[in-house]
């Protein structure tokens, strides 16, 4: 993302312009209470009742890893529309959030959760621009919001402080080059972010991030929740559709029918299969 200038909102400011500044310099920012306890436990709510959506052609999307040879839920898309306390809680307070971080107005992009339940995969090494680039956005800012304790054990989220700066970078194969992954181990730069629940986590389209296997038993559910800038477009609908088309849910896949393409761009590093069987 670039450099854009604090904005000055009418509303009380949530970050100092030095926070906004080493977010710009580090390309991501943990906040642990900007929510307010109320609200921590709404989300907690919320990804159990999301985890509990039975799988539905048309609404929800829901995509599903194999673990330890069962089907194990990954993530679930696109569910703002069916909870409005939800959706109310993050077009309000987390999108002011974003807007001072961005410099302008901001928009959500696209929403989800990962679900990391116990056993579940990690996801491998990457930016997540290039997942966007069909919408011509300048950039776009993610805020995970954490349902529980993520740390080491459960797979918590892995960055390169920084290097964000070095702008869009080599993905063969859909994840980032090996040798620049294994230069950036021997430096020791990456670095774990260990959060408890109702913590936040921005985080820049162009920040390197990957996570490890949940190897506890406890799930490590996090909410993803992407912005761009209001004056790039409300894409949020059309990134759907053209989801949906492309690499739909499990669900709504035509067995037999090759979504290789699609998952080109719409599963990247992910644990998901590509085919249905």
């Amino acid at each position: 993302m670039v450099n854009a200038k604090p904005s000055t909102p009418t509303k009380r400011r949530l970050f100092q312009d030095e926070t906004i500044k080493q977010f710009q310099s580090d390309g991501f920012l943990v906040e642990t209470d900007l929510l307010t306890a109320d609200e921590k436990k709404k989300f907690v709510e919320y990804a159990d009742k999301i985890l509990a959506l039975p799988e539905t052609t048309g609404k929800w999307m829901q995509y599903f890893e194999v673990a330890s040879e069962k089907k194990l839920i990954c993530r679930t898309e696109n569910f703002l529309d069916y909870f409005s306390d939800l959706d109310e809680l993050i077009r309000g307070k987390i999108t002011d959030a974003v807007s001072e971080l961005l410099g302008e107005r901001a928009v959500l992009f696209k929403e989800k959760i990962n679900f990391k339940l116990a056993g579940g995969a990690g996801f491998d090494a990457h930016q997540d621009a290039p997942a966007y680039v069909g919408f011509k956005h300048r950039f776009q800012l993610t805020v995970m919001i954490a349902a529980d304790k993520s740390d080491k054990e459960n797979g918590c989220l892995e960055v390169v402080r920084g290097e964000h700066k070095s702008g869009m970078l080599p993905h063969p194969g859909g994840v980032l080059e090996k040798k620049l992954v294994e230069k950036w181990e021997k430096e020791n730069r990456w670095e774990a972010v260990e959060v408890e629940a109702g913590s936040l986590l921005f985080f820049g389209s162009l920040l390197p991030h990957r996570s490890g296997k949940n190897l506890s038993n406890r799930p490590r559910r996090a909410f993803y929740l992407t912005f761009n800038a209001l004056s790039d477009g409300d894409c949020r609908h059309a990134y759907y559709a053209d989801k949906r088309e492309k690499f739909p849910p499990d669900i709504e896949r035509i067995p037999g029918k090759d979504y290789s393409e699609g998952a080109k761009i719409y599963n990247l590093a992910n644990p998901i299969p590509v085919q249905k069987d």
